[in-house]
C-alpha cells in the first residue's frame, strides 16, 4: 500500500473517516512499509501497518482504538496463535483471540462501517 492508496481508502470511507493523522511510507528493494493513523468520526482511531514484498502483503496489523487508547478490535497475521482456525489471521477482542476473515484494510474498514451503522 502506498500513501496514495491510503488517501483513496479515506475517500472511499469518508463517511467514517474524519482525517488522516499520520502516514509513514518507506520502500527499498521491493519491500514497502506503511504506517498510518486515521481518526474516525466517532473519535476512535485506526492504526494501519502493512509490509509488502513484491506487491503482496506479508505482514499486517490494524488496530481500532478507543479515545483512551484501549483496543476495540485488533487484526493481524503474526504467526503466534496456531490454535485459531484462520491461522495466521486472527483478531483481538479484549483478551480473546478469535478467527478473522478481515485480512486487509478494506475489509477492516467495511467491518468498522457496519459496526458504526
Amino acid at each position: 500500500m502506498t500513501e496514495h492508496k491510503i488517501r483513496e481508502l479515506v475517500k472511499e470511507f469518508s463517511d467514517i473517516v474524519e482525517s488522516i493523522e499520520s502516514i509513514e511510507f518507506t520502500e527499498e528493494e521491493r519491500v514497502s512499509k506503511i504506517k498510518a493513523k486515521l481518526r474516525l468520526v466517532d473519535a476512535t482511531v485506526l492504526w494501519i501497518r502493512e509490509i509488502e514484498v513484491y506487491g503482496s502483503i506479508v505482514a499486517y496489523s490494524y488496530y481500532w482504538l478507543r479515545p483512551g487508547g484501549s483496543t476495540i478490535v485488533g487484526w493481524d497475521n503474526a504467526p503466534h496463535h496456531k490454535e485459531v482456525q484462520t491461522f495466521p489471521h486472527h483478531k483481538h477482542i479484549g483478551k480473546d483471540i478469535e478467527p478473522s476473515e478481515q485480512t486487509d484494510v478494506r475489509k477492516v474498514m467495511k467491518f468498522i462501517r457496519d459496526f458504526l451503522g
